[in-house]
């Protein structure tokens, strides 16, 4: 990614912007049910991004432009996740 946090890797940006959307999507459905725990939960969006930071990234930003909007318990659960995910992510990808 360049400094702008843009893929630099030449993958279509509407791919990166495509499964960003899907792995958000997947954190708000698992952030929306009783999770049992967070770490299989966030290997779960690590193993969907494929090893992708640029698509965890996005994914992990719109996640927080929604916390500014909307601060609420199911949004923050939703920002921790990506996060998590990010973190399992770069120790097994």
């Amino acid at each position: 990614m360049n400094a702008a946090g843009e893929p630099v890797d030449g993958r279509p940006e509407d791919d990166v912007e495509r499964r960003a959307e899907q792995l958000h999507q997947r954190a708000a459905q698992l952030a929306a049910t009783p999770l049992e725990g967070i770490e299989e939960t966030a290997k779960e969006l690590a193993s969907m991004a494929g090893g992708d930071l640029a698509v965890v990234e996005r994914a992990r930003r719109r996640a927080l432009m929604e916390l500014d909007a909307d601060p609420g318990p199911l949004t923050r659960q939703v920002v921790s996740l990506m996060r998590r995910a990010i973190e399992v992510g770069t120790w097994s990808w």
